[in-house]
């Protein structure tokens, strides 16, 4: 069976989306005055759907629907001709009567529109009604039951500012993505006076109500009407004439007509019910309604309808003789300019260079290989200043051979002013930006959004190709930037637009933009004109930053991306320099956070909005931390990584889950394809010369005793809280919670705290070892160069605010890290009683006790808390790191560059406010780089884009000690600001120096930015292992999946008490995490708490305790991970295999791209590679410090060293005993049990070494294996390799080749190209023992013919072939070879595991259909 895929939305997404997709591709047609006739819309609806509605996908129901929202946006399109309804009624009758005639007669109900009354209003007649309401610009309109949106498009044209509510779910969710910008509610109809905030202050109310509940409809929508407002509603036409309905009205109201419309209105919409139109003014007339008027046909109605009496207190119409875009253009105001301005570019030329054949990857540096021109030869050389390096996977692609010729003036490259490195970047930018992405696109109704259309569509553009440009921090960034745009600009492309972080920046990119030549007034701010302003400038570069790129309109002030684009023009084909481009992370939302799915950046949906209106922009990505995870990248459209004809990926959210599914290994690979795409450069600059020297703080008794008393107050904290929660009333007096959502927040508010607190006071005792180590650096000769995050500066304002500033000269505060605590009590502790309000559903609400107009308050939460702030206030305080180095060394010594406007010095003995202007972080650079002061200390406010490093122009080369006191939250942030130590052209490399303690609690920040440094590196570099610069290691990272499952093997041995370090009741008792259900057995393992919420409770355990229990999970961990690598299943990132000899047997060409020309290829190569092998002697000595045994098997004669006293965790994580066994050429760890009921038994050492040495002189030195890698362009098909075992290898063979790739085995190779149609199923499943080894080995199942499936299941401790399904055809399987066991009253079939040929016959017999991968098993 095959299924159209979804060029529209994603075929899993919900119903309303797909509805909605559907609609925007069937306005097209009726912007087309194309009748929408079923085959059309079946395709439609099968595209946007992802299957037919034979399959059950979608219901004629939704494709009316899809037929009425197209319909509200082709009343959206005709607005300027609807709007002038009350000019021409019966014209604009006709037009909107011609559009509804376009769609299907609507034959077809289902349940839900029958139970509901739903039948919507044909688009004529919503002109009629909108036109009896007299709906003007300005009017507050409220439609109480919206449908699709028909009445309201209507009104919406005329003017009127919409407030819709619909009940209906599906309804409803269509209404959010056709009307964003109008109110949007969800309640019942008949109490929409009651329910809606703005009841009461309506000018009109235009409704088709269910006739079913009419007067109950009508009367709520009339009381939602202000005074002298009027209801216009679409009613049954005995309603008209209803006595007890009129009489209802007429005592309250006027009624102003009754209409009946002409014959059979609604029988395209599916109903034969004769309609008419009730107008109604909420004001005193007439006892008696209206006459009732009949008319003949539409237009007779409409002229009807335009001759009732106007609404009292309507909008006067009003008409301007004056054109629309002279009120609406801004005000031009120009700027003072160089007349010289852009002149260095004159007598550019293009430049030359030859293509060569890419040489292959330099020669290794650590992790990187020194990094070599690809496919470029420059005809004068001009090294980088410093040796570049690129990651070891990312210097095995080649580039593709570029063809762009980049004009620039001949100074900038015979002068050196850029690189030749920099000069290729230029090239392969040029390239990339000479094409478009396939495809043609449109505008979606949300500006960050485009739809992919055809190419005849109206409004259809085509989206140049943009350019990645990812070197690391100190390789020159901003000068290739403004070499860029210097290329384009010799051509013609006389404006660009340069976006960064923050104003600042402007500055550097001035330095940089004088450093290839230009004027520094160059470059423009967009500051330099307000925001109604237009900009004069005729060319030059805008720099914004992406805060101001986000300002919305204002008033008559039009928004600052308009303001923009208004200067770029329509036909703007320059450049757009995303510098620090990850500021834009989160563009597009979707990544899950802690409290849920995460909104979409208001910078991120602006960046992605200015792309989209610049279609033919040549846009330049510049990030040396591109994204931390895969949902960052979203900002990056014009990669074409997804969305296209053409890309790897239909959406999105096909990429996101690819990635998710490939774990680090997909990301790592992103980075890799789009380098060999042309898209992508990532150098960074060489580490020789970095030395790494990591600076621990051993904790002395003091430092233990503040620790452990702090700990022990949190204790009594969180104790006394629980107590406060029943006081208060959030608990009951069991302690149990009568509203989650109450006592979550509460103790949210109490863990921030707790982990803020101990955050500073980690990074407060450091202070001792870090100002005596500067102390040493100071003496020696070298500059200190300090990396914070926290700056206490929120603890100082707060302080500061309740103090009279005519003292603040002398001031005697507290602001160390323990105010953190007592600003907690004081102002989050849970003090105020609350009682539960219980609503109609069951939920409940926490609202306050009030007494005379305030909250009451409970007496016993005061008093805890008073008894709380007066023992927190008496315990020992630690300084905050920041402080501490300003008092060491004193202000005149120490360079802050934090970004705060003022700071608590000492002075004279006395301490004060010091305020700090704008230009503060800018003069202590200088005093820094000149020598004037030689500590420096910058937090990630005050430390993006600027230079610390041993300049060769500054006066201070002294080398720099960078010290990484506190590795914070965001991995970019870190290793942006290493990168401020470490650039082009310095006197010396720096000495990096984290600073860590012994603190075991540490683990809970090295774990998660080690996490986010994995991706970092996977999508920046294409190997995880760079983006730390060796500052951390993979065993930091405890947020992995290996380590999610150590923890829930922790927790079993906890509760089972297997563990020694702590029993189950105290662990609840200090951590508060309960492990186990109201009956008492282990929680389900989504229910235990998650890994980042247990290191978050250990951090503020007693260091003794914190130590214990981390000993005994690092133990679960490192069983695990060995289990994992001994299976193939850890994932290790890039590994080299060293090959001594090599033949490639075969390389097969399996997919070629369609827009690129790469190529995906099979290679399978015959390896052989040295063993390694342990000797007898170095097996003792590593054993020595390890409890052992030296054992012989008795049945093969073999030996080995028996590692005694570990544990290991089953298949059902359970923690057991176990033993490694040490062999000559591996180990093996196994369950203490299986070892005593093996063959394995004591020996005597004379013994034990004889059979050892035997074994290592029989054993060959070299290993021979085949080895088939999946190479080449990967990202296409990644989700048809295997999700488990994901290794990436690079082999590399005597004569210096190299391969890149994937490592499939045979079976895995063919069935990758059965995927791709280049082979039959059954023939990678032919063999029995490789069949057999991938379902007992790597949990493969395998979907068979007649419905069977083949699978292992775990019968009495040992793995089983089984046959599911085999009932069915159990007689011709049992005389196959297979044989059948009752278990549980259910006969199951099975095939013996030792029997290949029974299994080959079963699958002669039952062909393989489908795969399914043991991770996804």
């Amino acid at each position: 069976m095959s299924s159209t895929l979804s060029l529209f939305s994603d075929p899993t997404g919900d119903t309303s989306a797909n509805i909605l997709a559907a609609a925007r591709a069937l306005a097209a047609h009726l912007a087309r005055s194309r009748p929408l006739d079923r085959r059309l819309v079946t395709n439609v609806m099968t595209t946007a759907f992802g299957a037919s509605d034979a399959e059950g996908a979608w219901a004629w129901r939704d494709a009316y629907d899809a037929i009425e929202a197209a319909t509200v946006l082709q009343i959206r399109r005709l607005a300027p001709q609807v709007s002038r309804l009350e000019d021409a009624p019966a014209e604009i009758a006709a037009l909107l009567a011609a559009v509804s005639a376009l769609g299907l007669t609507q034959t077809r109900r289902s349940e839900a529109q029958v139970a509901l009354d739903q039948f919507s209003t044909p688009p004529h007649l919503a002109a009629l009604a909108v036109l009896s309401a007299r709906v003007r610009p300005g009017d507050r309109v409220l439609e109480p039951s919206a449908g699709t949106g028909l009445l309201a498009a209507v009104a919406g044209a005329c003017g009127g500012t919409l407030s819709l509510n619909e009940v209906a779910p599906g309804r409803a969710a269509l209404l959010d993505g056709l009307f964003p910008d109008a109110d949007r509610t969800r309640h019942d109809g008949r109490h929409i006076h009651d329910l809606c905030a703005d009841a009461g202050g309506f000018d009109v109310v235009v409704c088709n109500p269910p006739f079913s509940e009419l007067g109950d409809h009508l009367s709520a929508a009339f009381k939602a009407l202000a005074d002298h407002g009027r209801l216009a509603a679409i009613v049954p036409l005995t309603a008209l004439t209803d006595p007890s309905l009129l009489r209802r009205f007429c005592e309250v109201a006027r009624v102003v007509a009754r209409m009946a419309f002409p014959p059979h209105a609604f029988a395209k919409h599916g109903t034969s019910v004769e309609t008419g139109l009730l107008v109604i003014d909420r004001a005193e007339g007439a006892a008696e309604a209206a006459p009732v008027q009949t008319s003949d046909d539409l237009p007779d109605a409409a002229w009807r309808i335009a001759a009732l009496s106007p609404r009292v207190g309507a909008r006067p119409r009003m008409r301007l003789p004056v054109a629309t875009n002279a009120l609406l253009r801004p005000r031009e105001r120009s700027l003072a300019l160089p007349s010289g301005r852009l002149a260095f570019l004159a007598g550019a030329v293009p430049q030359t260079y030859e293509v060569r054949t890419w040489a292959g990857e330099g020669r290794d540096v650590g992790l990187y290989q020194a990094y070599a021109l690809g496919r470029v030869v420059l005809p004068t050389p001009c090294p980088h200043p410093s040796p570049l390096v690129e990651s070891g996977p990312m210097a095995s692609v080649a580039p593709p051979a570029p063809t762009y010729r980049p004009v620039l003036p001949p100074a900038i490259r015979d002068e050196g002013r850029i690189s030749d490195a920099q000069t290729e970047m230029v090239i392969h930018a040029g390239e990339a930006h000479a094409a478009h992405l396939p495809g043609w696109w449109r505008p979606d109704q949300a500006p960050h959004q485009m739809v992919l259309v055809s190419e005849d569509h109206e409004a259809a553009v085509r989206l140049r190709r943009g350019f990645f440009l990812g070197d690391g921090t100190g390789c020159g960034k901003g000068r290739q930037i403004a070499a860029v745009i210097a290329d384009n600009m010799c051509q013609g492309r006389v404006r660009a637009l340069w976006l960064s972080r923050n104003d600042a920046l402007l500055e550097d990119a001035r330095r940089d933009w004088s450093a290839i030549g230009g004027g520094a007034y160059d470059i423009v701010p967009l500051s330099s004109w307000k925001q109604a302003d237009a900009i004069r400038l005729d060319r030059g570069v805008l720099f914004a930053t992406y805060a101001t790129l986000r300002q919305p309109a204002r008033g008559d002030r039009q928004s600052r991306l308009d303001q923009i684009i208004a200067w770029l023009g329509e036909e703007f084909d320059g450049v757009i320099a995303f510098d620090e481009a990850h500021a834009m992370a989160n563009a597009a939302g979707g990544g899950k956070g802690a409290r849920g799915a995460k909104k979409a950046s208001l910078q991120g949906m602006a960046g992605l909005a200015l792309q989209n209106r610049a279609p033919d922009a040549r846009v330049l990505y510049v990030s040396a931390t591109g994204a931390t995870t895969a949902e960052n990248l979203a900002y990056a459209a014009r990669l074409g990584l997804w969305g296209g004809p053409e890309a790897p990926f239909m959406s999105r959210a096909d990429f996101l889950e690819a990635m998710d599914r490939g774990g680090v290994a997909a990301m790592e690979l992103v980075a890799r394809e789009l380098k060999a795409l042309g898209l992508y450069v990532a150098r960074s600059l060489s580490f020789e010369g970095v030395e790494y020297e990591p600076l621990v703080h051993p904790l002395i008794p003091d430092d233990i005793a503040i620790w452990d008393a702090w700990a022990d107050a949190f204790q009594l904290i969180h104790a006394n809280l629980a107590e406060a929660l029943k006081a208060v009333g959030v608990n009951d007096e069991e302690g149990k919670a009568r509203s989650r959502q109450a006592a979550s927040a509460a103790h949210s508010a109490f863990e921030g705290a707790k982990l803020r607190f101990f955050g500073h006071l980690l990074a407060g005792l450091k202070a001792p070892s870090l100002v005596a180590a500067i102390r040493d650096d100071l003496a020696s000769e070298r500059s200190a160069v300090v990396q914070i995050v926290s700056t206490n500066e929120a603890v100082m304002e707060r302080r500061l605010s309740s103090i009279p500033p005519e003292e603040w000269n002398n001031l005697s505060i507290d602001l160390t890290p323990r105010e953190y605590v007592l600003d907690y009590l004081r102002e989050a502790f849970p003090v105020h009683l609350m009682e539960a309000i219980e609503d109609k559903d069951g939920n409940v609400t926490m609202v306050p006790v009030m007494d005379g107009g305030r909250p009451a308050v409970s007496q016993e939460a005061l008093g805890r808390r008073q008894v709380l702030i007066e023992r927190m206030a008496c315990l020992p305080a630690v300084p905050g790191v920041l402080d501490a180095v300003l008092e060491a060394f004193g202000t005149d010594a120490v360079a802050e560059i934090t970004g705060r406007s003022r700071r608590v010095v000492v002075r004279d003995g006395r301490r004060l406010v010091e305020r700090r202007g704008a230009s503060a972080a800018r003069a202590e650079t200088d005093a820094f780089m000149s020598g004037r002061k030689r500590v420096l200390i910058f937090s990630d406010a005050g430390g993006t884009g600027r230079s610390y490093h041993s300049d060769l122009s500054a006066a201070n080369r002294q080398r720099r000690v960078h010290y990484l006191v506190e590795p914070g939250w965001r991995a970019d942030a870190a290793i942006q600001g290493l990168g401020r130590s470490h650039r082009t052209h310095q006197a010396s490399a720096p000495l990096f120096r984290p600073v860590t303690t012994d603190i075991q609690g540490e683990k809970r920040f090295t774990s998660t930015i080690a996490r986010r440094l994995d991706t970092l590196g996977a999508l920046t570099r294409g190997e995880r292992r760079t983006a730390g610069a060796g500052l951390f290691r993979a065993e930091d990272n405890l947020e992995s999946p290996w380590a999610r499952r150590a923890l829930l093997v922790f927790y079993g041995a906890l509760a089972f008490g297997e563990l020694a370090s702590m029993t189950l009741e105290t662990f609840t008792n200090k951590t508060g995490l309960k492990l186990l259900d109201a009956d008492g057995g282990l929680k389900p393992s989504d229910d235990l708490p998650p890994i980042h919420t247990f290191l978050n409770r250990l951090l503020a355990l007693r260091i003794a305790d914190q130590n214990a229990l981390f000993e005994d999970f690092d133990r679960i961990l490192s069983g695990i991970l060995e289990r994992a690598a001994a299976s193939g299943d850890l994932d290790r990132g890039l590994e080299d295999i060293e090959a001594e000899e090599l033949e490639v047997l075969g390389q097969e060409t399996i997919r070629t791209d369609v827009s690129t020309g790469a190529e995906t290829a099979l290679v399978t190569f015959s390896l052989r590679v040295r063993r390694d092998i342990l000797r007898s002697d170095d097996a003792l000595a590593r054993a020595a410090d390890i409890a052992h045994q030296m054992v012989v098997n008795a049945k093969s004669g073999r030996a080995a060293i028996a590692e005694l006293g570990l544990t290991t965790a089953t298949d059902e994580d359970r923690l057991v005993a176990a033993v490694r066994l040490i062999r000559p050429d591996g180990r093996q760890t196994l369950p203490e049990r299986t070892f005593e009921e093996s063959a394995w038994q004591r020996a005597a050492i004379d013994d034990w070494r004889r059979a050892w040495d035997e074994e290592v002189a029989g054993t060959d030195p070299w290993r021979r294996r085949e080895l088939t890698l999946a190479t080449g362009l990967l990202l296409p098909i990644w989700g048809r390799l295997p999700a488990r075992g994901c290794s990436v290898r690079r082999v590399r063979a005597p004569d210096g080749r190299r391969w890149l790739g994937r490592v499939l085995d045979e079976t895995q190779a063919w069935t990758l190209k059965a995927s791709l149609g280049l082979g039959e199923m059954g023939d990678a499943w032919g063999d029995g023992e490789k069949t057999a080894a991938s379902l007992l080995d790597r949990s493969v199942q395998l979907c068979l013919d007649g419905g069977l499936w083949l699978k292992r299941a775990r019968v009495m401790d040992r793995w089983r072939i089984e046959v599911v399904g085999g009932r069915t055809d159990r007689d011709a399987l049992v005389a196959l070879g297979c044989f059948v066991e009752i278990i549980a009253f259910t006969p199951r079939v099975f095939i013996p595991v030792d029997r290949p040929r029974v299994l080959e016959a079963v699958l002669r017999r039952h062909p393989v259909q489908s795969v399914l991968d043991g991770a996804a098993a």
